[in-house]
């Protein structure tokens, strides 16, 4: 049996979650496991509302409910006791805490000799509810849980293809025109392998000159976010540059895994302020249409003025004689 103390063993993540006045800490574990042997993780369970509440515990599979990486719970129970964790996780079902009062619970993770090799993934529940309901009828209820993220030795497969990269409207919509920034790219990531995987990686940004006027980071939370086995993840990234103007390029680069795969992919946009370009002829347009009526006006008094000079001339010519 080992009881998870040290990063060579596990990652857990700081980060809590709470809903409805329940605090369980941390939100995410993740476990390199090996076959045949014994795990304990510790959970905190904070009672944050102002009642007493009576927990039970529950342990589900779940999966990528879509490209956004929310879970989605899977409770038709389908999976085999070689790749559902419901049957290798223990804990106590239930306990009573008071208001504002916090607790130890372990999680026992027992690996079977014939688990599937890859990821394995699952959630540890805890609802709670006051142990009285008063008058009115209403009760207080709360529910949080862990993510369990297991990796089992064996035979893994880290593999992930670039289901797309693209550049986006506001609306998310593919668009490779643009009037001004910022400008959003979408990278959608599709693991084919039977281990959760961690691209992160950086878009470059050139002019059409070749010259980089800007670079961003894909997937650079602490830690970073997780792509799971047959799902497709979608990262968001925004460059927001005061001006561009022109045709672009923009580099993808990324890595994943133990061996450093990477990810590479290139795509062209342009960003052109056609407002700014039809402001501009308009004024432009605008001037000229001045100019030209006010050298109309100059010259009509030029010829004006001639036409009077010749006529005094004239006139002067005629009295001399």
């Amino acid at each position: 049996m080992a009881v998870i103390t040290g990063p060579l063993v596990v990652s857990v993540h700081a980060e809590d979650t709470a809903a409805q006045g329940v605090q369980i800490s941390p939100a995410k574990v993740e476990l390199n496991a090996t076959r045949g042997k014994t795990y304990i993780i510790n959970l905190k369970a904070l009672n944050v509302t102002s009642s007493d509440l009576n927990y039970s515990t529950s342990i589900a599979d779940f999966a990528s409910a879509n490209e956004t990486g929310t879970p989605r719970i899977i409770d038709d129970g389908n999976l085999p006791d070689t790749a559902s964790i419901k049957t290798w996780v223990s804990i106590e079902s239930g306990f009573t805490l008071g208001s504002h009062k916090e607790k130890n619970v372990d999680v026992t993770v027992t690996i079977p000799n014939n688990a599937e090799a890859g990821g394995h993934y699952g959630v540890v529940r805890f609802s709670g509810s006051t142990p009285n309901v008063d008058n009115t009828g209403v009760g207080v209820t709360a529910s949080a849980g862990t993510l369990l993220l297991i990796r089992v030795d064996g035979d893994i497969t880290e593999k992930a293809n670039l289901a797309s990269f693209f550049t986006s409207n506001n609306n998310g919509d593919q668009s490779s025109f643009f009037e001004t920034s910022p400008i959003n790219f979408a990278v959608r990531i599709q693991n084919v392998g039977n281990v959760h995987v961690k691209p992160t990686g950086n878009i470059e940004v050139k002019d059409i000159f070749g010259n980089v006027v800007s670079s961003v980071s894909v997937n650079d939370t602490i830690p970073p976010s997780s792509v799971l086995p047959n799902s497709i993840r979608r990262f968001d990234v925004k460059l927001d540059k005061s001006w561009m103007f022109g045709m672009y390029t923009a580099d993808l680069a990324m890595g994943y895994g133990t061996t450093g795969q990477a990810i590479t992919n290139t795509i062209t946009f342009w960003v052109i302020p056609y407002k700014i370009i039809l402001a501009a002829l308009l004024a432009i347009a605008t001037i000229m249409f001045i100019l030209k009526r006010m050298l109309k006006v100059y010259n009509r008094r030029i010829i004006e003025n001639h036409k009077n000079e010749n006529s005094k001339n004239k006139n002067n010519s005629h009295k001399k004689s």
